[in-house]
């Protein structure tokens, strides 16, 4: 699905542009394989820091050749001196995700192939020479064209879940796990159509308490919503609705649809990139109701944007979106910044200048400074390089220092919370994209629980007023 836009020639350039913090680039692989397309970021062994694994799609003029997927072993410190190639038999990976499906504390990899028509994961092992070998497992290896790939638990039993689409069979299926690695075919969310199903994401949108799936359609170049009807009761009784009313339809080439909190008012928002017209929206949508479309950035910001990222990179409590550029004049990583209850700010802020063409980025805390990093791709350049964000986030001591305070910081199990008059406080947890992950009124002298969300950072909303980042390791 991806590489008509490769062979676009594009004239338009940067404008409007400022550096109000800076960024240092690092390399950490210089030569990927041809195309680099994927890239993902979480603790692949277990060692509480943030590795990253990469993924091309070298197209070829439809003739597959070389693919890679590879993981890069952080050392905490925002080195990544080991490098693992997981394999090098997989071809045209166009969905990456990483998730712990079999629930020994590290994240395994989640693939699907385009033309291998595989869904796929990889759990990783270490030898007698201490070198890690990764064996691929197969989820399902008769899906037309598989699209994006996103974990989560769909049916409400703590075990992670897959989601794909098939633009081959015009479907978006999700398979059950059961913490062990093992996974069922489940209902399928939409279907019948000849639309072309293969962007996705999921999160609970409709704020019931179980996640929903947005779809990206190709041959419609259509947004939709599927609202999952868990009652609660009955994990494998699942089923989903159609949202009556499309989010977003007329596009040119989608190439991102997402769920995220972009206006920070507390409700998921849909987010969608158009590579062709450059147009990056946000939709305020009402369940089955309307949908109103807002600008992000247009072909005057980035003419061929690729990818786009919502999360809270200047600490200040509030979602930012971050954009690189798909094309080969724009060329950048530019980032927006977030406000309370309102569109982010028109005028983008420059992280990188450079020719790479970045089609995926990911944001982690990679060198052990409690603020949000960036890792991307370079299409163009086969490389993956990370930037350091020079932003200082509170500390431990900074934390203590106020009138509110929270401890440990990393916390493993609980969070305590202290230095509050109230008899109760109201507590919401938020993840690097925005989404809400917890959400609990604590009483005096209460510990908040935090054993279920998985390792990474977090930003913690106190009434929600007080922000705090904390780490879960």
């Amino acid at each position: 699905m991806k590489k008509t836009l490769l062979t676009i020639l594009i004239f338009a350039g940067f404008s409007n542009l400022n550096f109000s913090q800076a960024w240092i680039l690092s390399n950490v692989d210089p030569n990927t394989g041809n195309e680099p397309y994927e890239i993902a970021s979480g603790d692949i062994d277990g060692d509480g820091d943030m590795d990253l694994v990469m993924a091309t799609y070298d197209y070829n003029g439809g003739t597959p050749l070389q693919d890679y997927i590879k993981c890069y072993l952080n050392d905490g410190n925002g080195n990544f001196p080991v490098e693992i190639i997981v394999s090098s038999t997989i071809r045209w990976v166009d969905g990456l995700t990483l998730a712990d499906v079999n629930e020994d504390g590290a994240f395994d990899i989640v693939a699907s192939s385009a033309i291998q028509n595989k869904l796929v994961y990889y759990l990783s092992s270490t030898s007698m020479d201490n070198t890690y070998v990764y064996t691929e497992v197969s989820i399902a290896s008769n899906i037309a064209s598989p699209g994006d790939v996103v974990a989560g638990d769909i049916n409400g039993d703590n075990h992670i879940d897959i989601v794909v689409p098939s633009y081959g069979s015009n479907w978006t299926q999700w398979f059950s796990g059961d913490g062990m690695g093992n996974f069922f075919v489940e209902t399928t969310i939409e279907s019948a159509t000849t639309d072309g199903p293969y962007h996705i994401d999921v999160a609970d949108f409709d704020a019931d308490g179980d996640l929903d799936v947005v779809v990206g359609f190709v041959n419609s170049q259509s947004v939709e919503i599927y609202y999952n009807q868990y009652d609660g009761s009955d994990p494998t009784s699942v089923s989903w609705v159609k949202d009556t009313q499309t989010v977003d339809s007329g596009n040119s080439f989608l190439l991102v649809v997402a769920f995220a909190d972009v206006n920070n008012d507390g409700i998921m928002d849909v987010v969608k990139l158009d590579n062709s017209s450059g147009e990056v929206e946000w939709f305020n949508k009402i369940k089955n109701g309307a949908s109103t479309a807002n600008t992000i950035s247009d072909e005057t910001i980035i003419d061929r944007p690729g990818a786009i990222l919502v999360t809270d990179i200047d600490e200040d409590g509030l979602n930012d979106v971050i954009l690189t550029d798909g094309g080969s004049a724009d060329d950048a990583i530019v980032w927006f910044k977030g406000a309370a209850n309102a569109s982010p700010s028109a005028t983008p802020t420059l992280i990188v200048d450079n020719n790479h063409q970045m089609f995926h980025v990911t944001a982690a805390d990679f060198d052990g400074d409690l603020d949000i990093d960036i890792a991307a791709i370079g299409n163009s350049s086969d490389t993956v390089d990370w930037m350091e964000n020079r932003i200082n986030l509170l500390s431990v001591n900074d934390f203590e220092s106020n009138t509110i305070s929270i401890y440990p910081n990393p916390a493993k199990d609980v969070l305590n919370i202290s230095g509050y008059s109230d008899t109760s406080i109201e507590i919401s947890i938020v993840d690097l994209l925005g989404k809400k992950v917890l959400e609990k009124t604590l009483y005096t002298n209460e510990a908040l629980d935090v054993s279920q969300l998985s390792n990474g950072i977090y930003t913690i909303k106190i009434n929600n007023g007080f922000t705090y980042k904390f780490i879960k390791g």
